[in-house]
């Protein structure tokens, strides 16, 4: 079997004694192989129950009562930890330009040889070389070495194609709703028992797994370093106490009902469109439901910076450290992406999924009111006013003599980036202004 690259996730990354061990166990499973290059990744320790503010533990995971006892607690942070640390390694994967990647858990341990294993003609985007099998008696054999797998777990050794990477990065909203790993991966090949999960990630993948496993789990003195960790909270609270549905995404359709201008949803841009003349365009993209929540998010979690822009600095915070940028890039893909490429007539497919910076700015009048003429970084850039509780403000273009400052709030204005639209925040004379701020490019 051709591997290109393996990646092996280790809460002691930097031990040499655990690094050793680790080779060693390589060099068993890839005897009489040929040379593949490894990097063995830093796990993030989850075990005390934190969480990076930019992920979100599934907040309906516990099910009170329920006769599954994995099902009948709050997730747990070993296993969000894991989570973490196997979504790391699909990102190395994509920024590596890996094909066939081998990720494997520190404590695999080989009970076969890579060099015996033969892909089957059958299609595939994962393989699995080692699982906890619920049903082996009903999976379909392939041929003498493969079988299509039914509802597996475990994924302490298994082969994944970049575009699976990119699937479970792009096309399923984890990082947002992170459940055990392996209820996640056996979700996304065979129907989840659960209906929530299985709504929540829908199978997309085709998987495949050996009959008989060449890399097994051999955990140190059989103890699990998941199961001795804390349970955390997938409920982040305001100051009185209520907890941010913008966050729970696991009805995506119910969550645009709430959330998004469902007529702009509906592709009805002609309809919706307000042509502000020299290519600066007004639409209603948001609810104030979500506009409400967004500030009060970002205030709660108070991860607000005042340098992160090297030449035209504002008060503000990038939207992956409140929770919500692949929220926020979810609609960009699905309604701004296409409406750009619907008013500009944008040809190829990388229009179809743009690099997107998104982040939050708060002018005061006491620390920031306006913002001085300049040009954005970006091929299309994209403002959302997100509150009405200032005087002044708004986007002007001199070379164009037009204000964008937008009565409602939820209200998107779109204009080119780059040279052509030299723009600045007028200043406010009371109160705070929130706006959302998007710089979309075809790449980074």
């Amino acid at each position: 079997m051709k591997v290109d690259k393996i990646y092996i996730v280790s809460l002691e990354a930097g031990n040499p004694v655990k690094q050793k061990e680790i080779v060693d166990k390589l060099n068993i499973l890839l005897e009489d192989h040929p040379s593949v290059g490894y990097e063995i990744v830093q796990a993030y320790d989850g075990r005390n129950g934190k969480v990076p503010e930019y992920c979100t533990p599934y907040a309906n995971w516990k099910i009170e009562g329920h006769e599954n006892d994995w099902w009948n607690r709050d997730i747990l942070g070993g296993e969000v930890g894991c989570s973490i640390s196997h979504y790391m390694c699909w990102q190395k994967q994509i920024t590596d330009n890996e094909e066939i990647c081998l990720i494997l858990e520190e404590d695999f341990f080989p009970i076969g040889k890579l060099i015996d294993v033969v892909l089957p003609k059958d299609e595939w985007d994962l393989a699995w070389l080692g699982r906890y099998v619920f049903d082996a008696e009903s999976e379909k054999q392939l041929d003498q070495q493969w079988v299509r797998p039914n509802r597996s777990y475990n994924t302490h050794a298994y082969i994944i194609k970049k575009n699976t990477a990119k699937t479970y990065l792009n096309e399923y909203d984890f990082i947002n709703n992170l459940i055990p790993l392996d209820e996640f991966t056996c979700a996304t090949f065979y129907e989840h028992p659960r209906e929530d999960i299985s709504k929540l990630f829908p199978v997309k993948i085709k998987s495949i797994a050996l009959k008989d496993e060449i890399v097994i789990q051999k955990r140190p003195n059989g103890e699990s370093t998941v199961e001795n960790s804390e349970p955390i909270s997938a409920q982040i609270e305001s100051e009185s106490g209520e907890t941010f549905e913008i966050l729970n995404t696991s009805d995506w359709e119910a969550w645009k009902e709430k959330y998004v201008n469902l007529t702009m949803a509906q592709g009805e841009y002609d309809l919706m469109l307000d042509d502000l003349g020299n290519n600066i365009y007004e639409f209603q993209l948001f609810t104030p439901k979500f506009c409400k929540e967004a500030i009060a998010l970002a205030e709660t979690l108070d991860n607000w910076t005042q340098d992160r822009h090297e030449f035209y600095p504002t008060n503000d915070v990038l939207l992956k450290d409140i929770r919500l940028q692949d929220i926020y890039h979810r609609v960009l893909k699905e309604i701004v992406y296409p409406l750009c490429i619907h008013i500009w007539h944008l040809e190829g497919h990388r229009w179809k999924d743009m690099y997107s910076e998104n982040f939050m700015i708060r002018y005061t009048t006491e620390r920031q009111s306006h913002l001085s003429l300049h040009h954005d970084f970006s091929d299309i850039s994209m403002v959302v006013k997100l509150n009405d509780e200032f005087e002044g403000g708004g986007t002007w273009f001199p070379r164009y003599n037009t204000l964008s400052n937008p009565s409602k709030i939820g209200t998107a204005s779109l204009h080119p980036g780059r040279v052509t639209h030299r723009h600045g925040a007028r200043p406010i004379s009371a109160g705070k202004r929130y706006i959302a701020v998007s710089f979309m490019r075809q790449e980074k």
